[in-house]
């Protein structure tokens, strides 16, 4: 009774909400299930279509760069940021009412590749592949393997690389999150599971689903020598075989070459960079690792322009490789500053 009460009492909430979590959205956000009339198939059409245009805030920016810095050092992780060639279905069925549905990050609201589907997509490609057949120990040693009492590993085996959830790139694309109509051509056949022929009289039926669009950040972890044999094992496989759901028809491919992972350029961080290097008559190095630029950005009020302006920074820093170890006092100060 209170359960019902609870959910009664959140609907009109979740309908009033501006900035509302797009998992949520998914599961407990569609009250009235009417898929039989033209006004109930409108009714959820304009629902995702709401769910779609839900953007990365600032939250989202600073978790992804935190992310991003931690896992930055080359002897311990590889990262490769992949842009889809086609839009991406990924956690198709956990919709609930609304037939479709998208993996979302509880935490963040955006979506993202388990880590799990990745290993396992990558695993099934090499291991179909003649280097798979020629070598099924390294197989092992890559993925790892089951408990065997009869075979080679009798214990089991731990994967020597580790596949993290890849993170949606939130600069890749105004939304992530997009609209894509599949269309039903024979539905009695396919709901009778081939028991009602398929005619040309049959009517077909559009239905609106939920897509990803845009880049993933891609992280493996693991022993340095293995990295880059999993790193090519891991763009080759989403290049030709793709991931998530309907890869048959094109869905879930991926760009075979990998992005260097950097952020966006931030007009604020430049024209601030340019203005402290003048007043003081410094370098724009000196300024850029400095903590001038360091109070600036901390007085910005602007989240997104402050999320957006410390992605940009981090990106510069490491590409100087000042993050890890930062050059001076002033550097050591600032870097204080940015973690907050």
């Amino acid at each position: 009774m209170a359960t019902q009460l609870m959910r009664e009492n959140l609907r009109p909430l979740y309908r009033q909400a501006n900035h509302a979590h797009p998992g949520l959205l998914l599961q407990r956000g569609y009250a009235d299930y009417d898929n039989e009339t033209e006004a109930g198939q409108q009714a959820k059409t304009a629902y995702i279509r709401r769910i779609c245009g839900v953007t990365a805030d600032s939250f989202y920016h600073n978790a992804y760069q935190r992310w991003r810095t931690a896992t930055t050092d080359p002897l311990r992780f590889c990262q490769a940021v992949l842009a889809l060639q086609s839009r991406l279905f990924i956690g198709l069925t956990g919709g609930g009412m609304l037939e479709t549905g998208c993996a979302i990050s509880h935490s963040y609201g955006m979506p993202y590749i388990p880590g799990s589907s990745i290993k396992g997509v990558v695993r099934a490609q090499v291991s179909k592949s003649l280097f798979g057949e020629q070598n099924p120990a390294v197989i092992a040693e890559l993925f790892g393997a089951e408990a065997d009492l009869n075979g080679a590993h009798p214990l089991g085996l731990s994967g020597l690389v580790n596949f993290h959830d890849a993170w949606w790139v939130p600069t890749s694309a105004e939304r992530p999150l997009v609209e894509e109509v599949v269309t039903t051509h024979h539905p009695k056949y396919y709901g009778s599971e081939g028991a009602t022929p398929a005619t040309d009289f049959d009517s077909p039926i559009p239905n609106a689903q939920i897509a990803v669009q845009g880049e993933f950040l891609f992280v493996l972890e693991g022993p340095l020598a293995w990295l880059e044999l999993a790193e090519k094992m891991l763009i080759a496989a989403l290049d030709q075989g793709g991931i998530g759901a309907k890869t048959r028809t094109g869905y879930g491919l991926f760009d075979p070459q990998p992005k260097v992972p950097a952020g966006a350029v931030c007009a604020w961080v430049e024209e601030t960079i340019a203005r402290l290097a003048k007043q003081n008559n410094a370098q724009a190095d000196d300024t850029l690792r400095g903590k001038g630029l360091a109070a600036e950005w901390t007085a910005l009020t602007d989240p997104v322009l402050k999320a957006a302006a410390l992605e940009d920074i981090c990106s510069r820093w490491q590409a100087k490789g000042w993050w890890d170890e930062p050059p001076g006092k002033s550097a050591k100060q600032a870097k204080v500053i940015y973690l907050g």
